[in-house]
């Protein structure tokens, strides 16, 4: 499974050169990764596990792509950081002792399995 996922990504990223996104397409990617950045920031403030940034943009180009989107190119990463600090502070505002974390770890387990657990 993982040498097919890779492959797959290595194939789009070779076709993927030319396409490229909408305005609209720009800002409905945006915000998808936002949210899923901002349970990644709740989940390493709150749960004790940690993010490794680097991998951040890795990541979100496979979550761009699960969603139909084939390509992240040309998004705005500070808008993305700043709506993903946005939505932390309402998950914290709606979850201030953790009450997320187990939900959110499963939510990664399923939609990430292919990921190493870290802890």
């Amino acid at each position: 499974m993982k040498k097919f996922i890779l492959m797959l990504l290595l194939v789009s990223n070779a076709t993927l050169a030319a396409e490229s996104l909408t305005k609209a397409e720009k800002g409905e990617v945006e915000l998808l990764l936002a949210e899923a950045a901002s349970k990644l920031l709740y989940l390493e403030r709150d749960c004790s596990m940690p993010m490794d940034k680097n991998k951040f943009k890795e990541l979100a180009r496979i979550k761009a792509f699960s969603e139909g989107y084939m390509t992240i190119e040309g998004i705005s990463w500070d808008r993305v950081k700043r709506k993903a600090h946005q939505g932390y502070g309402a998950l914290k505002i709606e979850a201030p002792l953790g009450q997320l974390c187990q939900q959110y770890k499963s939510d990664i387990k399923g939609n990430y399995s292919f990921l190493k657990e870290t802890s």
